[in-house]
């Protein structure tokens, strides 16, 4: 499977949480290459959920498809009971996960872009 944001070497990110504003929907994230000076930042807008640790090691970002992004939505009750996966495609709603060893990381929201430091 690819990296959505086509990192490379992703197993070698630290990421960390750079700031979080839930009355914006906003999510930064830092992202520093073990022993390099290279940083790039994702940035989340939109964002309905975020659940994840402030900080963890691998950027390995893939892009889930609309049902688990509705069942996402639907167990964090930010959507209803009688929402379709056409409605979370034509919000452009989008779920992206990094597995990690204890937890898996979930952004749901409307726009994402990676950029560099």
């Amino acid at each position: 499977m690819n990296n959505v944001f086509a990192i490379q070497r992703a197993e070698s990110f630290h990421v960390q949480v750079m700031e979080y504003q839930w009355s914006r929907s906003a999510l930064s994230l830092k992202l520093s290459r073990l022993n390099s000076p290279d940083i790039q930042y994702v940035r989340f807008n939109g964002v309905e959920v975020f659940a994840g640790p402030m900080q963890w090691e691998g950027a390995n970002f893939m892009l889930q498809p609309a049902a688990a992004c509705l069942e996402v939505l639907q167990v964090a009750a930010r959507v209803s009971d009688f929402t379709t996966e056409k409605d979370i495609q034509e919000r452009k709603l989008k779920l992206y996960t990094v597995e990690l060893p204890q937890m898996s990381v979930q952004i749901v929201c409307t726009m994402a872009s990676k950029q560099a430091g």
